[in-house]
């Protein structure tokens, strides 16, 4: 590893499409992983044991910006010699249908901080931390902010209504960003997972994938990381994954 050690920050960090994202990040930079969980969950994201312990600051975040702000503090002292150069806003709320007749004000609101305020937050501390960067000598970037999103980022289906509008909001911050700071060197890059990702819990509730109709995490990972390494002259700022049987 070079005399700098090159970070990339998960929240929103468990078993399944954040798992194989930090794997997949594993052999370029450390990680800093966060979620409500961390650090007890860690055992449950199954990384390989080949990614060495002193690579992994797994930390406690809600997503707020005090609880962040004490992140990025911590983690300072932690690698004080180090460059944040990748960001992943991995966050979900629970997967809930209901009909909107039968839904809360504050499911709206979890919808909703999950959904954007988080994102908003998350980006809020990274994008100094980018910015003080010298652009990398291979794609210009001074760093790369990728937000997850999904079907209903497009959409809002029937009995979603309290989890579509952060989804939609996600999507117009993900734009927003690009647009301020692409010019400036940060790549902003949103991902539409459209599709059900054959997670642990997924196959515990469904079974087993036999008719190959879930997106595997690894392979969604695959283009996080190819998104990382875009140059600068052509970045994307959002596509869509699905497998090649999903109706769309």
């Amino acid at each position: 590893m070079s005399a700098t050690r090159r970070i990339a920050v998960i929240i929103g960090a468990g078993p399944g499409l954040a798992a194989s994202i930090a794997k997949s990040l594993s052999t370029t930079h450390s990680l800093l992983l966060l979620s409500r969980s961390l650090p007890d969950s860690l055992p449950k994201l199954n990384l390989p044991t080949g990614i060495p312990k002193e690579n992994i600051l797994a930390l406690s975040s809600d997503g707020s910006a005090s609880s962040l702000k004490k992140v990025f503090e911590d983690l300072k002292k932690h690698w004080p010699d180090s460059r944040v150069d990748v960001g992943v806003y991995n966050v979900n709320q629970s997967f809930v249908m209901k009909d909107f007749l039968d839904s809360e004000e504050s499911q709206l609101r979890a919808g909703l901080e999950s959904g954007v305020v988080g994102g908003w937050n998350f980006a809020q501390s990274l994008l100094p931390l980018f910015l003080a960067n010298e652009p990398d000598n291979t794609t210009g970037a001074r760093g790369v902010l990728l937000f997850t999103g999904a079907t209903m980022s497009l959409r809002g289906g029937a009995k979603f209504s309290s989890l579509a509008p952060g989804m939609f909001a996600r999507r117009s911050l993900s734009q927003s960003l690009a647009r301020e700071f692409g010019s400036k060197g940060v790549h902003v890059g949103h991902i539409i997972v459209d599709g059900i990702i054959d997670s642990e819990r997924v196959r515990e509730q469904m079974g087993e994938d036999k008719d190959n109709t879930r997106l595997n995490p690894d392979h969604i990972a695959q283009t996080y990381l190819a998104l990382i390494n875009q140059p600068r002259s052509a970045w994307t700022q959002e596509l869509d994954l699905r497998p090649d049987n999903e109706r769309w």
